[in-house]
């Protein structure tokens, strides 16, 4: 049976909708991200792209390296996506902008070598230094 979850930004005018039957979810701690989210680290379910779609696409785009595009609204700046351009076939959401975020827990931790200080490792997820084949 398909998880079938829908999304947007603080504003509402980005909007998706996302299978995260067969997702896999985690934190990811590197500067980048902490910079990009505001945040101790952000937190992403990854998907093929066959079971993500836009609703309402955001038009806000940014490039902090060489490595991926970032999709925020243009509206209210709220992050939405991370793809990878090493990672053509797969799309990752930003887990915090799902409408119903029940049940979903992380299983794996990226760049924990940068997680701040008094931030925990989850219990039960794989830590990986840098990136990892999670």
């Amino acid at each position: 049976m398909a998880d079938l979850r829908a999304g947007g930004c603080l504003c509402g005018h980005a909007r998706f909708e996302i299978n995260i039957t067969d997702s896999k979810t985690g934190t990811c701690h590197c500067r980048d991200c902490q910079k990009h989210s505001s945040a101790p680290f952000a937190i992403f379910t990854t998907v093929d792209h066959g079971a993500f779609r836009w609703l309402v696409k955001p038009q806000g785009i940014a490039k902090s390296s060489e490595r991926a595009i970032r999709r925020f609204c243009e509206k209210c700046g709220s992050p939405l996506s991370w793809e990878g351009l090493e990672f053509p076939d797969e799309i990752s959401v930003n887990t915090a902008t799902f409408d119903d975020v029940s049940n979903i827990m992380p299983v794996y931790e990226l760049y924990v070598r940068t997680r701040m200080a008094g931030i925990e490792p989850i219990k039960g997820a794989r830590q990986y230094e840098a990136g990892g084949a999670y």
